[in-house]
């Protein structure tokens, strides 16, 4: 529980998916994924303002939170993506 991932390069994935978990990938085109009550962190081109940007979203049962132990990457509006399975 209450574990951490860290994915740093292009494409890179982090998965961390204890109860209370964090994963966070920073560069464009990676992939997360973290367990209950847990953080998933992107990085995003927004190329309206032409910058790298992080967007960050919860886990866990209830509504509006994303559903742990999936896999999301950031679409091109830089919204949460559930991706298909592998």
């Amino acid at each position: 529980g209450s574990g951490a991932a860290i994915a740093t390069g292009e494409r890179g994935a982090a998965s961390a998916t204890g109860p209370c978990s964090a994963a966070v990938g920073t560069n464009r085109d990676s992939q997360v994924r973290a367990g209950e009550y847990g953080c998933v962190a992107l990085g995003w081109w927004n190329t309206q303002n032409q910058r790298l940007e992080m967007r960050c979203a919860r886990t866990g049962p209830g509504e509006g939170l994303l559903e742990p132990h999936v896999w999301y990457r950031l679409d091109e509006a830089g919204e949460f993506a559930k991706m298909e399975e592998q």
